[in-house]
């Protein structure tokens, strides 16, 4: 596993050449800094802290933070591979072999662990990492949804989970199920649970904003930021639904 964690960093190091690995700490507060900051550097020195520990303890509180930090690391280069023109396809390519690293490790870590909710919600989380053409959603788009829906079994309050199942009603096109409406009511539900849980703030805002709903879109960004102001994809779809007269600072 820890060489399969080096190799990750290595590839996230040639993705992001300012990245300087410092030592890190291996703990959920560190994780949790780093989620909130959408820091890669961050997450990246946190991973290497979290597989040296995982490796040398063995115990599952280390491996849940590594299969944590390892989801971080894909969702993180996973906005990078979004931010891509399709056809910048050499760069798409190696940001896909990283996300498919980090995704693998957190999948790997998890299989040698007890089974609890939220760990399901992350396994469904890491799968969805990987899902990036009709191709691979027919590979994983059904055990990603097993996942998290064994998640809500095991806790009916995991509102992460609540997120995870309306993922694809959200980014799925018509012929595949897409359904804004169901999406909305998930995500709305598990705002319900958490009210500033900022993954559902942000895809319900795009939900909205699919829906041609903008101000709802903006109140929900406005949500999220409020609840954290280092929220960069909140402020960015702030700046681009803006109106022409209400300046170019987010409101």
């Amino acid at each position: 596993m820890l060489s399969r964690a080096t190799g990750l960093i290595a590839v996230v190091v040639l993705l992001t050449p300012t990245l300087a690995l410092a030592a890190g700490t291996c703990s959920p507060e560190s994780i949790t800094a780093a989620e909130r900051t959408y820091d890669l550097q961050a997450a990246s020195t946190v991973l290497d802290a979290c597989a040296l520990e995982s490796s040398a303890a063995g115990d599952e509180a280390q491996g849940e933070n590594l299969a944590r930090v390892a989801l971080l690391v894909a969702e993180l280069v996973r906005i990078d591979f979004e931010g891509l023109e399709k056809s910048q396809k050499k760069q798409r390519r190696a940001l896909g072999e990283s996300i498919d690293a980090a995704a693998d490790l957190g999948l790997e870590t998890l299989d040698s662990l007890s089974e609890t909710s939220c760990r399901q919600r992350m396994r469904a989380d890491l799968l969805a990492t990987k899902i990036r053409s009709d191709f691979r959603a027919k590979k994983y788009a059904k055990e990603m949804k097993a996942a998290a829906t064994r998640a809500l079994e095991l806790d009916p309050g995991n509102a992460r989970a609540m997120v995870t199942l309306a993922k694809p009603l959200l980014f799925a096109d018509d012929r595949h199920g897409r359904d804004l409406e169901e999406a909305v009511r998930m995500l709305s539900e598990a705002l319900d649970v958490d009210p500033t849980l900022e993954s559902a703030l942000l895809l319900r805002a795009l939900a909205f904003e699919a829906q041609g709903n903008t101000e709802a879109c903006r109140n929900d960004l406005r949500a999220a930021v409020a609840a954290n102001p280092n929220c960069r994809p909140a402020t960015e779809r702030l700046l681009a639904t803006a109106p022409p007269e209400a300046g170019s600072q987010p409101d």
